[in-house]
């Protein structure tokens, strides 16, 4: 019903409901004067009311929101997607991505937590300003186990079951399965407080003829199902299972004898309508042959709907606000939470009379309007709400920066305790005030920190207790420790299957080609602010041309008719230093100038193939690691150490005097450590013994050795000789580049998705897969840096 999460509630549990989140977007002109994000001019919708479904369209656009378990407490370190952005929660289970592409009509964003459902939230898009959500995420446990062979009843919570046939089941790969199978399902209660914060997407719904209609829910079920090792299973072509969804009592007598039913397809982040349920006493029953979540709704006509809700008194936004809109026809009712501007919009049903509400924390009505009924998409524009000083908090401050100057291109995230979180952009003077709603003598505790986007600096963590009135933050330093900033670089497929070179930048795409011409970005190195990706690009004639881009600008390092390609960047003090190949030699460039290196081929036929795939430099040590002709070696300076005449050498890192390699030694898995600043002999460690596996990349943090490769389909991380598999080998992976900061583990690589050629750029955190594409190209991440 409101505000792109359509959720229509039951005024019988008016009661229960606190501050519910849906999306909004981003004002940015009110009382207080603040520049945020320029503002551009929505665009035409392409989804009219009524019309076929379009979500193919993209604008930029920024979203912020929080992580909540289902007892509201705020879920740190969850990683966060919308459109190809990728990043995690912090502390306050708070995150923000700014000016990404989004699709207009179903902007997203999804949460991966392990323990938890996924969580999918869908919204309406306006290109130039900010969305805010709030996703809760429900626990995944396990609902019991059938034999497949068999089939069995599993009983979720609320009394909701799964019938399952006998020999209903298939692996991801569409082989038959007839082990224990794992039930984790969830019934979602149509009348439950937190009905909005849990429903996958929204409940915006798309009928079998594309048209999108918004949802009235009497109930959802749905299900992950997998085998004793974690894999995923589906449920076999032409099997069907029995979903019965509890149907509430104080709900049972509107609910009809039939009601279509909906399938959440995660792909497009969509209800989409897939046959109908039939009402049984308590219970509505269907069939469904694949799971997600499945959905009982009505659906019905709709208007957008926006408005601005400013506290009258200070003249500030009231952020994280409980907003609802209840239909005066049945009493059903749905709810917004307004944004950092305090700014909500989203679909209503249309031709109704209606009433606005302002909720407060303890879930008292602090102000009520009747409006509508409404034909036409509509704009109420500010409502100016009068509390006393008891109802609200008004938070004010200024972020500095290390200097003492204001920061303006900066922010502050609050988390209050029962309010909710909100992430507040900085005027120019450095400024920033906004209010919250609380409960009438209630203590809130906040947490909040001040970022200065400009250095990528924040402050430390602060906390407190407020009651009410003004409460001044003073002045917030940034001067503190540097936000991790992630960048990898690779290359993706454009529409006319065309590589083009890439780098991702907390997942945030940059192109360093424009697509006429093949191209690929094999390595990053960040120093200072300047950023290096080594790679390489075809010329008008065909012939690859290594490549180093420094922020963007690209300089040719073969030159003179001769072909090549840059593998690895490595950047010293002042030089820069870049291995790969030219013509058919391993070779290595200084500040872009060739040198003196003798890095040959071991074989003299020019058709041997040779090159350099990594360096590091040490001191006034360059070490070189080579692959040529079934050999792998490493060089120190111009002295060559071989490491295997039957395999590889892919990654070169040094720790003090050791110097570490990663590659291959038919038929283990291997690294080399060698003493001495190279100059002494290799030890060959042999990890595992496995013909279809080689190591591709190797860290080194303090005795802890890191190595990342490839067994047979699965990418794997062995510390200190310890492997830990980041995919289960359901889908075909490969990883390239490891990088640990602090705790964090980062891995870079490609995932193919099953029975297709197409492939996803990934990053792996902590084990955790971030997707950098969505699966609609070729794609592939080479190398990360993290600062």
């Amino acid at each position: 019903m409101f505000v792109q999460t359509i959720v229509l509630m039951r005024n019988d549990f008016l009661c229960k409901l606190l501050s519910i989140v849906a999306v909004s977007v981003l004002i940015f002109t009110l009382g207080c004067k603040r520049t945020e994000i320029p503002v551009t001019p929505a665009p035409t919708p392409t989804n009219p009311v009524g019309g076929v479904v379009n979500d193919a369209a993209q604008v930029t656009a920024s979203v912020s929101g929080i992580v909540l378990d289902e007892t509201n407490t705020p879920i740190a370190n969850a990683v966060v997607t919308s459109g190809t952005a990728t990043t995690t929660t912090n502390t306050n289970g708070m995150f923000i991505f700014q000016n990404i592409s989004l699709s207009i009509e179903n902007g997203n964003t999804t949460v991966v937590k392990a323990g938890y459902f996924k969580g999918i939230r869908s919204f309406k898009t306006t290109s130039g300003k900010n969305h805010t959500v709030r996703i809760q995420l429900m626990q995944r446990v396990s609902s019991g186990t059938v034999n497949a062979a068999a089939g069995g009843t599993i009983t979720s919570n609320g009394g909701a079951t799964i019938v399952f046939p006998a020999n209903a089941f298939v692996t991801s790969t569409g082989a038959a399965y007839t082990g224990t199978v794992s039930v984790y399902s969830r019934w979602i209660d149509p009348t439950a407080a937190n009905l909005p914060f849990v429903i996958p997407g929204d409940l915006r719904g798309v009928s079998t003829t594309g048209v999108e209609n918004i949802l009235e829910t009497y109930g959802m079920v749905g299900a992950e199902l997998a085998d004793a090792s974690g894999n995923v299973l589906k449920i076999a072509t032409g099997k069907t299972a029995t979903v019965s969804f509890p149907i509430p009592a104080s709900i049972s007598a509107t609910a009809p004898a039939s009601i279509v039913l909906w399938h959440f397809d995660e792909a497009t982040a969509r209800w989409k309508e897939n046959g109908t349920a039939t009402k049984t006493g308590s219970t509505y029953t269907a069939q469904v042959d694949k799971f997600s979540f499945w959905n009982c709704d009505i659906p019905s006509n709709f208007i957008n709907l926006d408005y601005t809700l400013i506290n009258a008194t200070t003249n500030t936004p009231l952020v994280s606000t409980s907003t609802r809109i209840k239909r005066v026809s049945n009493g059903t009712f749905a709810y917004g939470i307004t944004n950092n501007a305090g700014f909500v919009s989203g679909l209503v049903p249309k031709n109704e009379v209606l009433v606005l509400e302002v909720v407060s924390g303890c879930n008292t009505v602090a102000y009520s309007q009747n409006i509508g009924p409404f034909s036409a998409n509509t704009s109420l524009g500010n409502i100016n709400v009068t509390l006393p000083a008891s109802q609200y908090i008004n938070f004010t401050g200024t972020v500095l920066n290390c200097s003492g100057a204001p920061v303006s291109n900066g922010y502050v995230s609050l988390y209050a305790t029962g309010g909710g979180g909100s992430y507040q952009p900085t005027s120019a003077t450095g400024a920033f005030s906004f209010s919250i709603l609380n409960c009438t003598g209630a203590s809130v505790a906040y947490n909040y920190q001040g970022v200065d986007n400009t250095t990528a600096q924040q402050s430390a963590v602060f906390g407190g207790n407020a009651t009410s009135g003004i409460m001044n933050l003073g002045n917030v330093s940034t001067c503190g420790v540097l936000a991790n900033t992630v960048y990898a670089a690779g290359w993706e497929s454009n529409l006319a299957g065309i590589k083009v070179a890439k780098i991702w930048k907390n997942g945030v795409a940059t192109n360093l080609t424009d697509g006429t011409k093949e191209a690929e970005a094999n390595s990053v190195f960040v120093s200072g602010n300047d950023v290096y990706v080594a790679g390489g690009e075809k010329n008008v004639s065909g012939l690859w041309i290594a490549k180093l881009w420094k922020n963007g600008i690209a300089s040719d390092l073969t030159i003179n008719g001769n072909s090549g390609v840059a593998y690895s960047v490595y950047v010293s003090g002042v030089d820069v230093y870049v291995a790969g190949k030219q013509s058919f030699y391993p070779y290595v460039w200084k500040n872009g100038v060739g040198t003196n290196y003798s890095l040959t081929p071991t074989n003299t036929n020019p058709n041997s193939g040779g090159y350099a795939s990594s360096v590091f430099v040490s001191g006034n040590n360059v070490y070189v690691a080579t692959k040529e002709f079934g050999t792998g070696h490493v060089w120190t300076n111009s002295n060559s150490f071989y490491l295997t005449t039957s395999g590889e050498a892919n990654s070169v890192f040094v720790s003090g005097t050791d110097v570490y390699v990663a590659g291959y030694n038919y038929p283990y898995v291997t690294y080399w450590k060698g003493s001495n600043g190279g100059t002494g002999s290799f030890n060959s460690l042999s990890l595992e013994s496995n013909p279809g596996g080689a190591t591709s990349s190797i860290f080194v943090k303090g005795n802890d050795v890191y190595v990342i490769g490839t067994l047979i389909n699965s990418t794997a991380v062995w510390k200190n000789g310890i492997r830990s598999l980041l995919q289960n080998g359901a889908y075909y992976s490969n990883g390239y580049s490891v990088y640990v900061l602090g705790n964090d583990v980062y891995v870079a690589g490609k995932e193919f998705l099953p029975n297709s050629l197409y492939s996803i750029a990934k990053i792996w955190k902590n084990g955790l897969p971030i997707d950098l594409t969505d699966g609609t190209t070729k794609a592939v991440a080479n190398s990360i840096f993290v600062k």
